[in-house]
């Protein structure tokens, strides 16, 4: 439950320390600038200030960004330097980042450069497929060879055009010489979509003739009148696309020349973001002539640091706290085992910042409900050692991903545990290769059920699982409710129900284990049916007083439904397993020989990797339904806020202070 609480700050200063001040903010990374659109809409600061307008240079540093980005993508595509799968943030100090500055005008030249070789190259691309079009056109009129700028003589005009593919020119040229015209209409090619022809008549009956023609479909033809013939002029393509391709294959290997500006273009970039998100905070701003004010909204225990930064520019500012209902922006701190797992709270969404973080109570449940559904001892190294490797050599630490990879390396743990439960190692892999290739019989017994032996068994702890799940939710809503001030409310929507689900299952499965836990669980189910029918008297509104036997249908049934959900740990975690051994068996089919050895290796390899990539998928997603269904759905509503300060938000290098 690690909500940080907020503080809201409010700052008035000079107009001349503006700068100044903002960047030391920036550099802090600890303020979030509210937008000043509703201070404008009251009269009273309409008549006061003016809001910032430095909407220009933020769409001015946006393109630089876009540019530079662009630069980095053609290098990204044809520079000769290998980029690493996982690249890490470059290391500088602030000085170093601002002498880097000094050289801004010779980064830019260089994402000028690139972009110009960009642009002729995508110029001679363009030319090429023009030409391969041109030839596309041309190719069906070879045949015909007199000069394409021969359009007519002294007395003939000589034209060329398509027909559709199915048009019949005999029919045609014979309607023609009945009506008295002189002319002469010939296939040329035909094709499926087009058939190709030529049209000679005299220059006194052209108009008529090509009014019938057009008629029957007749149109120009879809090339350019070049000079020379259809031949001479598909050589030229040809002798153009391989000028072109010569010229394209020069620019890409100036382009990769120009791999050395990498680095420079990556400082670039990050330095045009730090300038472009200064310019939309100087856009929230709201100003005079000599002032300037802001109001944001801070860490509490950031402020401190902030009083320190603020305390040294002549600037009036003060916290406050925000009020019952506010849009606080919401930012999750939890202790180093739980805050990975903050990722999957934000995949569904972020708590508002008026309630429970469920974030350091749902990990437990989401790693043991992996590990249950994925419960493979050998698919659970797979998983550690695969993290490992991620954050150790990749160093993939930070943002979403590295949280992701911590979440996978507890997961994996959990499903080791499980799989040492269950007895899985790779499905029955020891055990099949012991007997198909050393004739031996090795037994491991599972530590504690195999699943496929007993799923009865797995199915009543997988909903006993999903009763501790959901009651615990539903204990975070009777506090928040309690915090509130309505305990009848916890009442009626929480303990109730812990009275009728424990004393259900007491008074029905109670006696296999002691039989004086039958009558206990009977009165227990009773005084909650009872207070079911009762409290919506006390808490319900209207109508809703005398809905208890309502809520009792609607309750039995839907927490019914939701334990019956957790049927799944016992569905995926059958069929990790047992998947596993069907690939085990068809892989010892081949018997002990070579070709045997060798069909073991193929489709061992193959399916457990398949099995392993389903189930871990499978794993991974029903993890999260378990949580985000049926465990928030107890009393989650979500929709918060991430609470987002203006920050060096660098992408390829990261600034310290010296010596750090």
């Amino acid at each position: 439950m690690a909500i940080v609480k907020m503080k809201k700050l409010s700052v008035i200063g000079l107009q001349e320390e503006r700068e100044a001040l903002l960047s030391d903010l920036m550099n802090l990374g600890l303020v979030e600038v509210s937008d000043s659109q509703d201070k404008l809409q009251d009269e009273e600061w309409q008549q006061l200030v003016v809001k910032d307008g430095d909407e220009a240079g933020t769409v001015e540093k946006d393109k630089e960004v876009s540019r530079v980005s662009q630069a980095l993508e053609v290098l990204d595509k044809y520079g000769n330097d290998t980029k690493p799968a996982f690249a890490l943030r470059k290391t500088v100090t602030e000085e170093e980042f601002e002498n880097l500055r000094s050289q801004e005008e010779k980064f830019k030249a260089e994402t000028d450069e690139i972009l110009d070789l960009y642009d002729q190259y995508n110029q001679a691309q363009a030319q090429e497929n023009a030409a391969n079009t041109q030839i596309y056109a041309l190719t069906p009129w070879e045949p015909y060879q007199l000069p394409l700028e021969m359009k007519s003589t002294e007395r003939m005009s000589l034209l060329l055009g398509v027909f559709p593919p199915n048009a019949d020119l005999e029919t045609l040229a014979g309607e023609l010489e009945t009506e008295g015209y002189a002319c002469e209409l010939q296939e040329i090619a035909r094709d499926k979509e087009q058939l190709y022809a030529r049209l000679w008549c005299f220059h006194e009956d052209e108009a008529k003739v090509l009014e019938k023609v057009k008629a029957a479909g007749f149109s120009k033809p879809a090339f350019n009148d070049s000079p020379g013939t259809v031949t001479e002029n598909i050589e030229e393509c040809r002798e153009e696309i391989e000028t072109l391709q010569a010229k394209k294959e020069e620019i890409l290997g100036q382009i990769a020349e120009k791999s050395s500006y990498r680095s420079d273009l990556e400082i670039y970039h990050d330095m045009q973001v730090i300038d472009r998100d200064a310019a939309k905070v100087r856009s929230n701003l709201v100003n005079t002539d000599r002032a300037f004010e802001f109001d944001g909204y801070v860490p509490a225990a950031a402020m401190g640091e902030i009083d320190k930064t603020l305390d040294k520019y002549f600037c009036n500012y003060e916290f406050s706290n925000p009020e019952e209902g506010e849009d606080v922006p919401v930012q999750l701190k939890n202790k180093s085992f739980f805050s990975p797992a903050e990722f999957i709270t934000k995949l569904y969404s972020l708590p508002s910042y008026w309630e429970v973080d469920p974030t350091s109570i749902f990990t437990f449940f989401y790693i043991i409900f992996f590990g249950m559904m994925f419960g493979d001892v050998g698919y659970g190294l797979i998983l550690v050692i695969g993290t490992v490797i991620a954050i150790k050599k990749l160093k993939i630490t930070e943002g979403s991903a590295g949280k992701l990879m911590k979440v996978i390396f507890y997961s994996g743990i959990s499903s080791i545990f499980w799989g040492f439960m269950f007895g899985s190692i790779f499905g029955d892999a020891i055990q099949v290769i012991a007997s198909t290739f050393f004739g031996k019989t090795v037994t491991i017994n599972p530590l504690w059920l195999d699943p496929a032996k007993k799923p009865m068994v797995f199915l009543v702890f997988s909903c006993a699982c999903g009763v501790v799940h959901l009651f615990v939710g539903m204990g975070i809503k009777a506090y928040e409710e309690i915090k509130e001030g309505k305990f009848l409310d916890a009442c009626n929507d929480v303990f109730v129900w812990y009275l009728i689900v424990l004393g259900l299952v007491m008074w029905l499965f109670g006696g296999k284990v002691n039989d004086a836990l039958v009558p206990v669980g009977k009165w227990m189910s009773i005084i909650g049916f009872i207070l079911a029918l009762i409290l919506p008297i006390f808490v319900a509104q209207g109508a809703g007083k005398a809905l208890g036997i309502w809520n009792i249908y609607s309750g039995v049934t839907g927490n019914l439904s939701d334990i019956l959900s957790y049927s799944r740990l016992l569905g995926l975690g059958l069929a990790s397993t047992s998947i596993a051994q069907v690939f085990n068996f068809l892989a010892s089919m081949g018997g002990k020989s070579v070709v045997g050895v060798v069909m073991f290796i193929l489709i061992f390899a193959v399916g457990h990797t398949l099995n392993f990539a389903i189930n871990a998928l499978g794993a991974f997603v029903h993890s999260c339904r378990l949580q985000y269904v049926e465990f928030f759905g107890k009393f989650y509503e979500g929709g918060g806020r991430e609470f987002d300060p203006f920050y060096r938000n660098t992408k390829y290098i990261k600034i310290i202070e010296g010596g750090k």
